[in-house]
């Protein structure tokens, strides 16, 4: 791909053209959590927690605005704990670096959520569609309430 850069996290490899993909963020208004204020207000508890340094620096390396999800929705563990999925999406190829993983599908049926921290795991996957002649991939980070 043209005007990209290679991002490394975890077992997954992305070539990702951020300069374009952060000016497609830079033209959107707002994110869906903030659109839906009322109804995740309880999201915004847990901010600070679940955009840590870590995974603020991946997104904004991804060309990503983290306050601008693409999704967000609030699930039930079967301990009855819950959780947070938000969801982004972003321009560009990935491939999986490590061979245990060599033959996992990049697009899912089911997700694998790799962990970051104790409360945070993070998962990726690509759809088919494109977005001005480039693929889709979407993040999904999930945050356990504890």
């Amino acid at each position: 791909m043209m005007f990209t850069e290679t991002i490394a996290f975890k077992h997954w490899v992305f070539e990702v053209p951020s300069k374009l993909t952060r000016k497609i963020y830079s033209n959107t208004l707002c994110g869906y959590s903030e659109y839906n204020v009322q109804e995740f207000r309880s999201f915004f508890k847990y901010y600070d927690e679940i955009f840590t340094p870590e995974i603020t620096d991946l997104l904004n390396r991804l060309g990503i605005d983290y306050k601008k999800d693409t999704f967000l929705k609030q699930i039930q563990d079967p301990d009855g704990r819950h959780s947070f999925v938000i969801t982004y999406q972003f321009l560009g190829s990935m491939h999986v670096n490590s061979p245990e993983r060599m033959k996992e599908p990049f697009i899912l049926d089911t997700l694998e959520y790799e962990p970051v921290s104790d409360r945070i795991s993070v998962a990726f996957y690509q759809v088919e569609e494109m977005m001005i002649g480039m693929e889709i991939i979407y993040v999904e980070i999930l945050f356990r309430v504890k």
